[in-house]
């Protein structure tokens, strides 16, 4: 299937290596191998890149406040001899001339949306409304825009070309500390980094990772091992689509980036899954069943199983079979990180167990059973063991419903069957995730709606950032990496 990918010409994915990257122009490039919003901000700097170092000089269309900070930075594109000028969308739409390179940053009217279509030569669009040129973004292909908020893309984008065209090399954590006067977005990232360093820097606080949506295979899999490995985290809520896609990249695997010349028909012939901008061949999760297989051909059934012992069984493998591969399930069996999979079922794992107990009982076997309370066991135990517990979410869902519906269970427990457990609700709550409550919640509730369910402690510290999580995630897990410390321990 390898060879079938290549044969197609189709672009090998990279995970994304924070320890490789030593500056925020070294994430931003990186992420052009990435999948979602982060593929997407990393190569629109680099068209941006493109644009500013030829001879015609880009033309900045934005609405904005020419006095806000984002408009003074804009200014700055000017003076730094990177674009031609900032303009209004109105301007631009009256002026005769045709056929240079833009940059639309943030909304314009349909009264001058025609112009911005059809004058530029090519044009790049940044905002949080997926405006773009009619026929530019197609299903699982978004070339030349970036649908975030331009408050906090612009200046990332400004310190990578300050990198790769001056030379100046800036730190996460220097970004950081200018990042907050932009407001909106990069407002509430500047808030869940100082969230999220409270948190971990909480000896006395229990710390989840609740994972959901396609992140190891847009290629965040390494990021979720350096929170493992430097002890920001002590367990783990996933889906189990994401451990499968991350057992891809355990064993030497590889996704690849959606080509829109071949239509989903012709990638289903040849057994290429997609999602969304990337391809999972269907030999991958061939070889992840045999995975699956090896580590439970051993088991005789005589004893239920449970996804967190599944997933210990799981890392213990790689370590053992992998040596130089790293991956989440083996990062976690080493550092002793239960990974719960709460909607097992739902999953390349949930079948692999389910056509493997087909098989063991043709051959007269006992089933593997899986046990879903025993988890429920293990989630009351480390969370009452611990003083405090708090959450770090990328989406929602089910894992992130797992964790936090442990203060209720809880608290139902001691009402329903008298004293048996001390109550607990979160003390600190760090989310990532685009879904806004008024679309009927999704994925969206917000913290003050847990403390109503009894879930969060109202005297907390909590943030949440309405945003892709590819593009942010990285940032925040780099600033705590670049913090005192943490060069090469464990941070606790």
């Amino acid at each position: 299937m390898k060879s079938a990918a290549n044969k197609l010409e189709f672009e090998e994915l990279r995970s994304l290596d924070l320890r490789a990257c030593a500056t925020v122009g070294d994430i931003i490039n990186a992420m052009r191998f990435c999948a979602f919003g982060a593929r997407m901000l990393g190569e629109v700097a680099h068209t941006i890149r493109d644009m500013v170092t030829m001879k015609e000089k880009p033309t900045i269309i934005y609405s904005g406040l020419p006095d806000a900070p984002l408009g003074l930075l804009l200014k700055k594109f000017v003076e730094r001899d990177w674009c031609r000028e900032v303009i209004l969308p109105s301007d631009y739409a009256r002026k005769k001339t045709r056929g240079e390179n833009v940059i639309v940053v943030g909304a314009f009217s349909e009264r001058n949306a025609e112009a911005i279509y059809r004058k530029p030569a090519r044009s790049v669009f940044i905002n949080s409304f997926d405006m773009a040129r009619p026929g530019q973004i197609r299903d699982g292909y978004f070339p030349d825009a970036i649908f975030a908020d331009p408050r906090y893309i612009m200046p990332l984008i400004d310190a990578a070309l300050d990198e790769w065209i001056g030379g100046k090399r800036r730190s996460t954590v220097s970004l950081l500390h200018t990042l907050g006067r932009y407001g909106g977005l990069a407002a509430q990232v500047v808030r869940g980094a100082k969230a999220l360093e409270a948190m971990v820097c909480d000896k006395h606080c229990v710390r989840f990772l609740t994972i959901s949506g396609a992140m190891t295979v847009g290629k965040m899999d390494l990021v979720i091992c350096d929170m493992i490995e430097r002890g920001m985290i002590h367990a783990i809520s996933s889906t189990g689509a994401l451990m499968a896609h991350g057992l891809v990249s355990s064993i030497g695997l590889k996704h690849y980036k959606y080509n829109p010349r071949y239509d989903d028909t012709e990638l289903a012939r040849r057994k290429l899954n997609r999602v969304t901008d990337t391809l999972e061949p269907e030999t991958n999760l061939d070889t992840v069943e045999e995975v699956i297989g090896a580590v439970i051909d051993n088991l005789d059934g005589k004893e239920t199983l449970s996804p967190t012992a599944l997933n210990r069984l799981i890392g213990k493998y790689l370590a053992q079979h992998y040596p130089n591969e790293r991956g989440i399930l083996k990062s976690a069996y080493l550092q002793k990180v239960p990974v719960f999979v709460p909607a097992f079922v739902d999953s390349e794992l949930g079948n692999d167990i389910y056509i493997h107990n087909i098989k063991r009982r043709r051959r007269r076997k006992k089933p593997i059973l899986m046990d879903l309370e025993r988890d429920s066991k293990e989630l009351i135990k480390i969370v009452t063991d611990a003083k405090r517990f708090g959450i770090f979410s990328i989406g929602g869902g089910v894992p992130r419903n797992n964790v936090q519906n442990v203060a209720p269970l809880i608290e139902i427990i001691n009402e329903r069957l008298g004293p048996t457990y001390p109550n607990r609700r979160f003390s600190y709550g760090v989310r990532i995730c685009p879904d806004k409550p008024h679309f009927g919640h999704l994925s969206g509730c917000t913290y003050s709606e847990n403390e109503s369910w009894r879930k969060a402690d109202k005297n907390g510290i909590y943030a949440e950032m309405l945003a892709d999580a590819t593009q942010v995630w990285p940032f925040l897990i780099k600033y705590l990496m670049e913090k005192p410390g943490q060069e090469n321990g464990i941070m606790e």
